[in-house]
């Protein structure tokens, strides 16, 4: 009988993207891919047919409306059944677990399937501190200290294959550019980011008298195109564009900052503030600096973007060496980390 694991993780692309970069490698040492997100949500779109899709209800704590937490915990219960339910009919020799809001009922409804969870950050969120206790394993993109006795695995980030793979010259032709100039490429993440959209537009003709400019601006943000100018709304298959890129702009996710590690693009991360977050992208980016990975600008400051790409210029020979000596890509271990963990059962 062939072996069945089943991915959960959603509510940003942030959560699914990574757990998607394994599915490929996954499917070739288990029978059945299966995935438990929202029944309508970013992840569904997402996953497509890359695994069987699942959907029940998955409350969220909204942290700008701190009164709905009282009915959060009654409706996590009934989500949590719900997935309990589903995962005795799945039968699953493992849960893989990403995280977010989207994954808690799944990781609290397991029963006695084995479970692992991977944190992108340099600090545990909300979802996998509630999850710990009952995890086989932890993995993590940073290294991080135990949590309440619990042992965290440093693995590095689940990287999709095809950042490797992406094609400079088809990237520079679908853009218009010559390949003459440095390539700076611009992103907020899957959403967008304002702040950098709005700053990016105000300094716009500096940037390309220095960059042919990509510019990923997020679902609804949509600009014209202009010389040295290609604004995209969003892709996920962003693989020609990275390989495009010189220079990048870029939130302080996990998964973006470190698949542009992966491929020592010196980058510029511009994190989203804490209040706006947990405060977890300062945190990210914060590390990143003190290794020697990248530089950083605060959002405070987002109007000194011309200065600061003056200086990543400067510094890049340094970041990219230091790039070059980091291990950023954990797919490989994350993999026989879930391996491991099904066979132990």
């Amino acid at each position: 009988m062939s072996k069945k694991i089943i991915l959960t993780g959603g509510g940003t692309a942030g959560h699914v993207m990574p757990a998607l970069a394994l599915i490929p490698e996954l499917k070739r040492r288990f029978g059945e891919v299966h995935w438990i997100g929202r029944k309508e949500g970013m992840e569904k779109e997402l996953v497509g047919s890359d695994a069987v899709y699942h959907g029940i209800e998955c409350p969220r704590f909204d942290r700008s409306q701190p009164a709905t937490a009282l009915t959060v915990p009654f409706k996590l219960m009934k989500a949590a059944d719900d997935a309990e339910k589903l995962i005795r009919q799945i039968s699953p020799d493992v849960i893989f677990s990403k995280g977010g809001y989207v994954s808690l009922p799944a990781a609290l409804g397991k029963g006695d399937v084995p479970l692992v969870l991977h944190e992108s950050d340099t600090s545990l969120g909300l979802a996998n501190k509630l999850a710990i206790q009952s995890a086989d394993a932890v993995c993590s993109s940073f290294p991080l200290p135990p949590y309440r006795g619990v042992d965290i695995i440093h693995t590095g980030s689940p990287l999709r294959s095809g950042i490797y793979s992406g094609s400079r010259e088809r990237a520079l032709k679908v853009c218009g550019f010559d390949g003459k100039r440095k390539v700076l490429l611009i992103t907020g993440g899957s959403l967008g980011a304002k702040a950098i959209n709005d700053a990016v537009d105000g300094c716009l003709e500096t940037l390309t008298e220095r960059f042919d400019v990509i510019h990923v601006r997020g679902r609804g943000n949509e600009a014209e195109r202009r010389k040295g100018y290609y604004p995209v709304a969003f892709t996920s298959d962003i693989f020609d564009l990275l390989a495009a890129a010189d220079f990048a702009v870029t939130r302080g996710g996990g998964n973006s900052i470190f698949e542009f590690g992966a491929l020592a693009v010196p980058m510029l991360i511009i994190p989203l503030p804490k209040g706006a977050s947990r405060g977890d992208q300062v945190e990210n980016a914060a590390y990143f600096r003190r290794e020697g990975l990248a530089l950083t600008l605060s959002q405070d400051d987002i109007n000194r973007l011309p200065d600061a790409l003056t200086e990543l210029e400067t510094q890049a020979p340094h970041l990219i060496a230091k790039m070059k000596k980091y291990s950023f890509d954990g797919t490989s271990e994350i993999i026989n980390v879930i391996e491991r963990v099904a066979a132990d059962d």
